[in-house]
Formats: structure tokens, C-alpha cells, sequence
């Protein structure tokens, strides 16, 4: 405990205070028991670092050196890989594209334990977001994004809604993680609401559909996990306090739990129905890549929230496993159950 500031050690003081170590991890060992379903884009990550040389003699133009390439599942490959650890069974149904399919990489790097679906897309790539770095500061200088988020067509539509008909009841969990490129439709998304109790829900405004992507699409479910940007910007309501803004989303739609993550300001939870209210820091303020630490916040809290574990024991444990994934450059890794519970002994021994 002595790497966190009095907020992270009060917060955990407090859960330390009416939980013993044991109890928290049985309660992560009686969520192997579940069976989930994820379902969104794939997206596959890569980053080359550079080194700056200097301006271009002839034009005003910033000139790079490549040094390292980094390539990463992401979206909800990355999602499934994470959860796969911690249940019985997992499943994922998305879409490749039909051209730069990449199918054996996203195979090489999904956790084999994990049933899969691929539908192939056509006229489109593989979701690809290329990001170049400077290598020193590991900050991005510039995305570059190959992707069509065309709608899918209407054959591509009914193979995917059989797909999810024919799985969706066998399973504990649905998660969502809908990035809005094309391939949740109306009608994908009424089918999936018909099983709103297990619907958890991660939708994303990214620059591709900003103006265009709405949570509201979904009327129904059982949790929702936001980032604070994105709420604000989907209310339109740019200074309101968190639960202000969580009031007033929930007159909007019908959800049981609200979670809100705010990066190095923590996360916080709202339960609609009793007004309650949780807030936790953040437990790693030191970031050096935050990509991925939202779907490891949403894929965790998800588990948790969902099998009944104590809600500000699901905060503590998805800030703990989003504060990892902060830690290293991109998704190569991630976080597992032998992880979280190594963290835990270290946290409250």
C-alpha cells in the first residue's frame, strides 16, 4: 500500500474493513463459473516509434526515422482475451473484412480457449488503426485508420443476427462493445436488447462517428460504462457534476448501473435504481499508453458487476485492472486472473 496516495489507501481501507482477502477471492473464483458472449469490432492495433530527424529542407514538414513496429489485438478480441481468463466459457462473434482479412493473426493472438465466429465484410479491411509514436515520449504524433464503417449489407445482416440468435441464450453474459462502425444495426441491436437483463454495454464516440453514434440507440440493459468525455458530449452538458450527468442519462434509458471512468480522476458508479453512488481513484496515475484501459475497465467490471460481487469491490478490482494496463505500451499483454490475485495479496497483506 505504500505506492498509493490517501485516497487509493482510504478507498482500500474501506473495503478492508468489511471484507478479509478470502472472501474477495472467492469471489472472483465463483465467476469461472459464467459463460459470456462478446459481440463488436475487431480491431487490430499496431505502433511504430520514431525518432524525430528534424524539418524537411524543401517543404515545412516534421521528418520521422521508424525504429520499432508493435502490432496488438484490440477491440473485442482484445476484450474476449481478457475475460477468457477468469469464466468457464467464452465466445466471440464479430466481423473481419473480406480484404486484408488478417485472420491468422487475430487467430494467432486470440487465447485459444475462445470459441469464435468471423464473418468477413465486404469492401472492407480488417479494422486497422496505425498509430505512429515518438519513441522517447511514447506520445502519438499521428492515426492512421483503415476501415469502412459502411453498415454491413443486408446478407452479411442476417447471417449475423442467426449467428447471435442461435448463441445468445446459452450464455451468462452478453457484452456489447459497439464502436460504430457499421456492424450493430437496428435490427442486430433490437435482438440483442430482447435480452437486456444481460446486456453489457460499451459504446464508443471515436472520430470516425462523432455527431453520428448515440448510446441512446439502446433503450434497455443491464449496465453501461462510459467514458466521463463521452457522457458529457452525448448530454451535451459540459459542466454538470457526474451524478447530475448519470440522472439525468437515466431518464433517457432504462439500466440498472451506470459506471463513469474519468482516466487519472478515478471511476465512479451509480446503481439508478437506489440512488447510490460510488467513487474510486485511480490507481495508477503514471500512464504511459491509455489504450486498452477502458475495455479492461469495461471487460472486468462487466465479469463483476454482473456476478453480484460487491460493487465497490468491482470498482476497486476494474481500476486495479485498467491501472495495469496503463502501464506498458499497447494491448500485447493482458490483464489475467493470476494477475488481479497477485495484486489483491499484494494490496491487502
Amino acid at each position: 500500500m505504500q505506492n498509493f496516495n490517501e485516497e487509493c489507501k482510504n478507498y482500500i481501507n474501506s473495503i478492508r474493513r468489511k471484507f478479509h482477502l478470502n472472501e474477495i477471492i472467492k469471489n472472483i473464483e465463483n465467476i469461472k463459473r459464467k459463460k459470456i458472449l462478446v459481440i463488436g469490432e475487431t480491431i487490430i492495433d499496431k505502433y511504430i516509434t520514431t525518432e524525430a530527424v528534424g524539418k524537411s529542407g524543401k517543404e515545412p514538414m516534421l521528418v520521422v526515422k521508424p525504429l520499432n513496429e508493435i502490432k496488438f489485438l484490440g477491440g473485442v478480441g482484445y476484450i474476449a482475451n481478457l475475460c477468457s481468463t477468469f469464466v468457464k466459457e467464452t465466445k466471440i462473434i464479430s466481423f473481419l473484412g473480406q480484404k486484408n482479412t488478417e485472420k491468422n493473426f487475430v487467430l494467432k493472438n486470440l487465447n485459444p480457449n475462445i470459441k469464435h465466429k468471423f464473418l468477413l465484410k465486404k469492401n472492407s479491411p480488417t479494422i486497422n488503426k496505425l498509430r505512429y509514436l515518438d519513441d522517447y515520449k511514447k506520445t502519438k504524433i499521428i492515426g492512421i485508420y483503415d476501415l469502412n464503417d459502411d453498415l454491413i449489407s443486408k446478407k452479411e445482416e442476417n447471417k449475423f443476427y442467426n449467428l447471435i440468435k442461435e448463441n445468445i441464450k446459452k450464455y451468462d453474459f452478453i457484452i456489447v462493445a459497439d464502436y460504430g462502425h457499421g456492424i450493430i444495426t437496428k435490427k442486430i441491436r433490437k435482438l440483442i436488447l430482447r435480452y437486456n437483463s444481460k446486456v453489457f454495454l460499451n459504446t464508443q464516440i471515436n472520430s470516425f462517428n462523432r455527431g453520428f453514434h448515440t448510446v441512446l440507440k439502446y433503450k434497455k440493459m443491464n449496465t453501461l460504462v462510459v467514458n466521463e468525455g463521452e457522457l458529457r458530449y452525448e448530454l451535451r452538458d459540459k459542466y454538470s457534476s457526474i451524478p447530475t450527468l448519470v440522472k439525468n442519462l437515466s431518464k433517457k434509458i432504462s439500466v440498472k448501473n451506470i459506471a463513469v471512468t474519468s482516466g487519472i480522476r478515478g471511476a465512479s458508479l451509480a446503481n439508478v435504481k437506489n440512488n447510490a453512488f460510488i467513487s474510486c481513484p485511480a490507481f495508477n496515475q503514471n500512464s504511459i499508453d491509455t489504450v486498452g484501459a477502458g475495455d479492461t475497465f469495461f471487460g472486468i467490471f462487466s465479469l463483476l458487476i454482473g456476478s453480484k460481487v460487491d460493487k465497490k469491490i468491482c470498482m476497486l478490482i476494474a481500476s486495479i485492472s485498467s491501472s495495469f494496463s496503463i502501464t506498458q505500451l499497447g494491448t500485447k499483454s493482458y490483464f489475467n486472473k493470476k494477475n488481479l490475485i497477485k495484486h489483491l495479496t499484494h494490496i491487502f497483506k
